[in-house]
């Protein structure tokens, strides 16, 4: 009866050991799953945002030189 306690106990412990720590590590990666989820929508709507912020600063310095050019062309006639 001694051997069993000296045995069963730490043998037991062990084993709860490994069952909770593999439940928590499916938490962890089911968390670390949705975490990556988040920031790949995160990183998508940044990129939509620096897109449109990119096309905003093309048509700026398109009209700003169609509009120095029409300044030289007065320029030029006074």
């Amino acid at each position: 009866m001694h051997d069993v306690v000296i045995v069963g106990i730490p043998l037991i412990a062990i084993l709860a050991g490994i069952l909770f720590g593999r439940n928590d590590s499916r938490d962890l990666r089911a968390e670390i799953k949705d975490l990556r989820s988040d920031m790949k929508a995160n990183f998508s709507r940044v990129e939509d945002h620096l897109g449109r912020i990119d096309a905003d600063l093309r048509q700026f310095y398109h009209l700003t030189g169609r509009l120095e050019a029409r300044m030289d062309s007065f320029e030029k006639r006074s």
